[in-house]
């Protein structure tokens, strides 16, 4: 991944001008991950999920005896979400219960990490905060990228999911309504996740090793908070994790501001 010679700003802009150093942020941003192979990796992975899901459809999920009953797709949604939610909650050996679309949330955390943690091992850090000095700036625009790389995936998995339907031959009946708002439900959380990655990054800087590890932990414990959206969703499900995303994304992004504030970024 490659860093651009963009100029973010000059060393004499006005500090209270945090719309047009954001903007310039994000173009610099947009531009480094269209130029990030890991980007187009993970898009290509959700979409083949679904695929291998179905290919496997029947089999034991856990690989554990007795833990669960053999994963068997007749339906092409169900490779999304069940009507009732993921059962990893309630069975973390249950790996079935992790075979869905939330499998995004995680991959999204870890295109962060390997984004977050270029910037320390290339130096683009110190630089940027050099004539870039506020860090809620930087925090502003990788979250945005993270949830823009994190739609991605959930819209590339859902069009992996009509494809193998197809070719499986799988029904798509469906409540049309739920569907549609179990997926701008899962969008809406992605702000929640991408911040919470965000600050496992900026907090590990360039150990990205560590950011990998921990991203997965954090990701498994809090799959069963994605499954709120599940294929019953109504459109206060959709608001509610609306509200849910942007405060937390609030929260977190403070959180983050903070951590890039008090640690030397050498």
């Amino acid at each position: 991944m490659s860093s651009s010679s963009v100029t973010i700003a000059s060393p004499g802009a006005s500090r209270t001008a945090v719309g047009p150093r954001v903007a310039s942020l994000l173009r610099l941003d947009f531009y480094r991950l269209f130029h990030t192979p890991a980007f187009y990796i993970m898009l290509l992975i959700s979409a083949l999920i679904p695929a291998l899901l179905v290919a496997t459809s029947g089999s034991d999920a856990s690989g554990v005896a007795g833990t669960n009953q053999a994963v068997v797709y007749t339906n092409a949604w169900q490779l999304i979400e069940s009507a009732g939610g993921s059962t990893a909650g309630a069975n973390p050996l249950d790996f079935g219960g992790y075979a869905n679309i939330n499998m995004v949330f995680i991959f999204a955390g870890l295109l962060m990490a390997i984004f977050i943690s270029h910037d320390y091992m290339s130096g683009f850090v110190k630089s940027i905060f050099t004539v870039h000095s506020r860090k809620v700036d930087y925090v502003i625009s990788k979250t945005t990228i993270g949830i823009f790389g994190g739609v991605g995936m959930i819209l590339t998995y859902l069009l992996g999911t009509i494809v193998a339907g197809i070719l499986a031959g799988t029904s798509f009946e469906a409540d049309v309504a739920g569907l549609i708002f179990c997926i701008l439900a899962k969008m809406f959380l992605m702000g929640a996740f991408c911040s919470l990655f965000l600050a496992v990054s900026v907090f590990f800087r360039e150990k990205l090793w560590l950011t990998i590890v921990f991203t997965f932990l954090i990701g498994m414990l809090l799959y069963p908070a994605a499954s709120v959206a599940t294929l019953g969703s109504t459109v206060m499900t959709a608001f509610g994790c609306l509200i849910a995303g942007t405060v937390a994304a609030v929260a977190i992004g403070c959180a983050s501001t903070l951590i890039l504030t008090r640690r030397d970024l050498t």
